[in-house]
């Protein structure tokens, strides 16, 4: 009988001890995950990462552990480490497939993408979380962004069909309405020919520089190379062919680097028009708040 009631003493004393390093554990665990988050609101983003990996270290089986990762990843993107942002963002959609996070972890891989101007790697994630989350509650917010993504590339009437596709119920629809419209066709943007200004300084040293509105430019190839035109022929004309030969090879690179410059001033005008117009839209139809 002694010997029953012991053992039955034993067992609950067991389960007590059990009990309380559970509960020891659940407390060590919160207190831990919130320590981080009081970090990541304090802005101090790199002792935060430290405190979400220790975290997951010490608890690996905790529910918390997905938005850990996450936060983790977005602790780096504040934290301007783009790159590292993206590493930690990537596994997660197919880590924890079927979640929330997962989710927003999809969509912010094109948002960082997007802000950091890869604006190609941006269009795929964007459309893959597009098809990916059809009833995301981003979808509207992606669709805006791989819009744009397609303006930065450049190919408008792409663009102007996402715009299009956007909720009427979505608080993004006049906007995107509005950018469809202001984008389809062709914009009339100032142009220059970059076939034109290669012929008109290979007719003309500078004309081409002037044609692309680069003036200056335009005039110190006129006077260089008209200079070494007149040196090459005088030296000629004194009988110094070997200076004069040994001068025209020089003016050929010269004369020949001023027509490839006259055709990328023109690529580099139309570049600038694109870019002050994409300026204006944006400046006109603001991009949604970032998530």
């Amino acid at each position: 009988m002694l010997t029953c009631s012991l053992l039955c003493n034993l067992i609950s004393l067991c389960i007590l001890i059990s009990a309380q390093s559970a509960s020891h554990d659940f407390t060590e665990a919160d207190r831990l995950f919130q320590f981080a988050g009081q970090l990541m609101e304090e802005e101090d983003y790199y002792r935060a990462i430290t405190e979400y990996k220790r975290f997951i270290s010490y608890f690996p089986e905790d529910k918390r552990v997905p938005l850990s990762r996450f936060n983790i990843a977005v602790a780096y993107k504040k934290g301007g480490k783009t790159d590292l942002a993206l590493e930690h963002f990537q596994p997660i959609p197919t880590d924890f497939e079927g979640t929330i996070i997962a989710e927003k972890a999809a969509y912010e891989i094109g948002i960082t993408l997007f802000m950091s101007g890869r604006y190609t790697d941006a269009e795929t994630a964007f459309s893959e979380f597009i098809n990916h989350y059809p009833d995301s509650t981003y979808l509207d917010s992606g669709k805006i962004y791989l819009g744009w993504s397609l303006i930065h590339l450049w190919e408008l009437d792409r663009a102007a069909d996402i715009f299009s596709s956007v909720s009427e119920e979505s608080s993004y629809y006049p906007i995107a309405r509005a950018l469809a419209e202001e984008i389809q066709g062709d914009p009339k943007l100032p142009r220059k020919s970059p076939v034109l200004a290669g012929i008109m300084s290979g007719i003309l040293p500078g004309a081409g520089q002037v044609y692309t509105g680069r003036n200056n430019e335009g005039l110190t190839s006129f006077v260089l190379n008209g200079t070494f035109i007149w040196a090459i022929v005088e030296l000629f004309n004194r009988g110094n062919e070997v200076a004069g030969i040994l001068l025209g090879f020089f003016e050929v690179g010269w004369y020949t680097g001023g027509v490839f410059g006259a055709v990328n001033n023109a690529h580099k005008y139309n570049r600038k028009a694109r870019s002050d117009y994409i300026l204006d839209l944006q400046n006109r139809f603001p991009l949604p708040p970032r998530e």
